[in-house]
């Protein structure tokens, strides 16, 4: 682990202790092979569309992804239209990750998302789950995909309170 690195974990750690009151999660040490990540290859304003697979639903997606640099974060605002998870037409959402020299990475608890683990790896592989979303409306979504070149590929299962799964898509492209 380079110092750079070191010293970069140590601030975000105390940075966070300060302003939240609570210890953030430990960094994953990156296996031999990472891929280092490049947030500003992700970077930008997306706009597409998701499909539920069992049911049709289709609906507009719209994500900003903002860099800050000095704080080591992302911040996601996602508008997701249609009836999303169920949801009616939610209004947009920010939330914000933080990133070190290999991965990006959601966690923590939401108003909106629940109980958030989501990682973003160099590679742009996208892993995650979303548990409790909306207050317990939706008790789980997991998430699987790739954002790279300018365009995001992600699949989803949506677990609902009758134990129903439906899986859906998501696409968009960097505008």
């Amino acid at each position: 682990m380079n110092l750079r690195f070191t010293l970069a974990v140590l601030l975000l750690l105390s940075l966070s202790l300060s302003a939240c009151g609570q210890a953030p999660p430990t960094p994953t040490p990156p296996p031999d092979n990472a891929t280092p990540l490049d947030v500003y290859e992700f970077a930008g304003h997306y706009e597409g569309s998701w499909t539920n697979s069992k049911t049709g639903a289709t609906g507009p997606a719209v994500f900003d992804f903002i860099v800050n640099e000095e704080n080591k974060t992302v911040t996601l605002v996602m508008d997701m239209g249609g009836n999303y998870l169920g949801l009616e037409d939610p209004p947009p959402h920010e939330i914000t990750a933080t990133y070190d020299d290999y991965f990006a990475r959601i966690q923590g608890t939401d108003s909106h998302f629940g109980e958030m683990d989501v990682t973003v790896d160099g590679d742009g592989n996208i892993v995650g789950s979303f548990i409790n979303v909306a207050g317990g409306l939706v008790p789980k979504v997991t998430y699987t995909g790739v954002v790279g070149n300018g365009h995001i590929d992600a699949k989803y299962t949506v677990t609902l309170l009758d134990g129903t799964v439906a899986e859906a898509v998501l696409v968009a492209d960097r505008k």
